[in-house]
């Protein structure tokens, strides 16, 4: 008798304690029962993290960094006419779940990229896909014939309303807002375009551009530049270095002549430009990798590149997503920081 009496005693003690764990409760370790309901249960405090800030907070907008989209690419067939290698463009989209353009907006700015001379367009996917995180569609060209320059030129400027007006993404294209990129050769280019179109071409950022030599069909790109004048709302931006322009070894020709880097672009531009140079870096740090050796850098390659993605970035929220806090990078505060800590100059004219 005396045994079943103090079984039911530990029967009753555990019913006792498993009781409010049914029931939903918890034990604090004080032992006082903690119950996410209302009732004789005490709620348990929440607890703030003071390290994070409240998505409402923090748009990721810092062009340092990837934006809010996920990144998607699309292969798309184009016109023989337009003389793109292979008919094929690729396209790098902001995308929801990174196979799809976003359906967040109706339809997304533009940037057409130009690389240079020989040049992979891998090699300008880490310039692309920051953009595309930040809400900017991008257009990776390469045509068939780099040697031929004035061809080039034409068929990004019949590209352009090809992908606007006339393409199966035009819809997902924001025409009024497409901004043009280039890197050495596709600077020039870029350029070049710049001057002759009637089209919307809103805004250009130019690194390094260099007037290649060519016995075929060269473009005169100096006297393009001076062809251009754009509002102090979408200045011609340029970066670019000092190594390059002087040669490394007795004998040897400079990458970039002289008389025709991206120096004197700047130079002959019309209307409203600024230009950042680069102290330390060479040539071809503005990608991951480069096949020729133009100088022997002082600075880091990786922050080179970094910075200049950065301040790619901030120059197309600006003059494509109308982000006017994106000028800080560029011209304020910010920037002021860039400069001082990495060895940066600028210039500024229209602005």
């Amino acid at each position: 008798m005396k045994q079943l009496r103090t079984s039911l005693r530990v029967a009753l003690g555990v019913c006792a304690v498993m009781l409010p764990i049914w029931a939903g409760c918890s034990f604090s370790l004080t032992e006082r029962i903690l119950c996410p309901d209302a009732g004789s249960c005490t709620p348990t405090p929440p607890v703030a993290d003071m390290t994070m800030l409240p998505d409402l907070l923090n748009p990721r907008t810092d062009p340092n960094e990837a934006g809010p989209f996920q990144v998607a690419s699309q292969e798309l067939t184009v016109p023989t006419t337009l003389g793109l290698a292979q008919n094929k463009l690729t396209l790098v989209w902001p995308s929801d779940d990174g196979m799809s353009p976003s359906m967040k907006s109706a339809s997304h700015p533009l940037v057409v990229m130009l690389p240079a001379q020989s040049l992979p367009l891998a090699q300008l996917r880490s310039y692309a896909d920051r953009l595309a995180s930040h809400g900017v569609a991008v257009a990776l060209v390469k045509v068939s014939d780099e040697r031929r320059q004035v061809a080039y030129r034409d068929s990004v400027l019949a590209l352009i309303p090809h992908l606007t007006q006339s393409s199966e993404v035009k819809d997902k294209l924001r025409a009024s807002h497409v901004g043009i990129f280039g890197y050495q050769l596709g600077g020039e280019v870029a350029l070049s375009a710049l001057s002759k179109t009637t089209l919307a071409i809103r805004s250009a950022l130019v690194i390094d551009p260099v007037a290649v030599l060519s016995f075929v069909e060269p473009l005169d790109g100096l006297a393009d530049a001076a062809a251009i004048s754009q509002s102090k709302d979408a200045p011609v931006l340029f970066l670019g270095e000092l190594l390059s322009k002087v040669s490394s070894e007795p004998g040897v020709s400079p990458c970039a002549p002289p008389g025709a880097n991206f120096e004197a672009f700047y130079d002959r531009v019309g209307g409203a430009a600024a230009a950042i140079t680069f102290g330390g870096a060479t040539l071809g740090d503005f990608v991951s990798a480069y096949p020729d050796s133009c100088g022997l850098a002082s600075a880091d390659r990786a922050t080179t590149l970094r910075l200049s993605i950065k301040l790619t970035t901030a120059y197309f929220q600006w003059t494509l997503l109308e982000r006017d806090a994106a000028k800080d990078y560029l011209f304020g505060s910010s920037w002021n920081l860039d400069r001082s800590r990495y060895g940066l100059d600028q210039v500024k004219k229209g602005l």
